[in-house]
């Protein structure tokens, strides 16, 4: 009894869609050694997951898979692969197509030809390089940049002033004096010049002095009377 039900499934075992995928020498990854051991391969749908790890030679081979539509991934600590889609047909056909993250899922690319190559797309960097002092990094500041543009006006105007046309040079002090911050400046200085204790001693004068008049009036209008 027991031969005659594996002499049934057999054939359905035999006919079992198997996946086969490798990983090629590139610049990257010289040697297979390279790759962590726990460097590990999924297939991935709804409903159903394939799991299978990294052998000697770089391959990674998925077994009796059922028909569907997965996705193809590397799990690897170093290196970061690209993924890939694999439609399994009922009828055990395997079909591998390049996808996109982030797509729609219809959204096929290259078709790729059996054993499936990965294709890796770098190492991955866990640490960020520390970047070095440079003096030229200041020069990227806008306040620095105005900075320098102040102190160039500052110490470049009298050199430039002495080697001005004299008639250039009376047109433009003529204009600075017709600005309107030149005459700020003059009002300022004419506020500083004023002497409050000076106009309020006037004041006072002129007004004993009126109140001395308006006495004097009076005195010689009572002498009439």
């Amino acid at each position: 009894m027991l031969l005659y039900t594996f002499l049934l499934l057999f054939p359905l075992l035999s006919n079992a869609a198997s996946l086969t995928a490798f990983i090629p020498s590139s610049p990257q990854i010289s040697s297979h050694s390279l790759l962590p051991s726990s460097t590990t391969a999924s297939l991935d749908t709804l409903g159903a997951s394939y799991t299978t790890s990294l052998t000697r030679n770089g391959r990674f081979t998925f077994r009796n898979i059922t028909s569907g539509s997965y996705l193809l991934t590397v799990h690897c600590r170093t290196f970061a692969f690209a993924p890939l889609r694999v439609d399994v047909a009922p009828d055990d056909v395997v079909e591998v197509w390049q996808t996109f993250r982030g797509n729609e899922w219809d959204n096929k690319g290259e078709k790729k030809v059996l054993p499936v190559e990965l294709q890796v797309l770098g190492a991955k960097g866990y640490y960020q390089a520390r970047e070095g002092f440079s003096p030229m990094s200041y020069l990227k500041s806008p306040m620095i940049l105005i900075a320098i543009a102040g102190m160039a006006l500052v110490f470049g105007m009298p050199y430039l002033l002495e080697n001005m046309d004299p008639e250039m040079r009376a047109e433009f002090e003529e204009q600075q004096k017709k600005s309107p911050l030149a005459g700020g400046m003059a009002g300022g200085n004419s506020l500083q010049n004023f002497d409050m204790a000076a106009w309020m001693a006037g004041k006072t004068g002129t007004t004993g002095s009126t109140t001395g008049k308006e006495s004097g009036g009076g005195s010689s209008t009572r002498r009439r009377g």
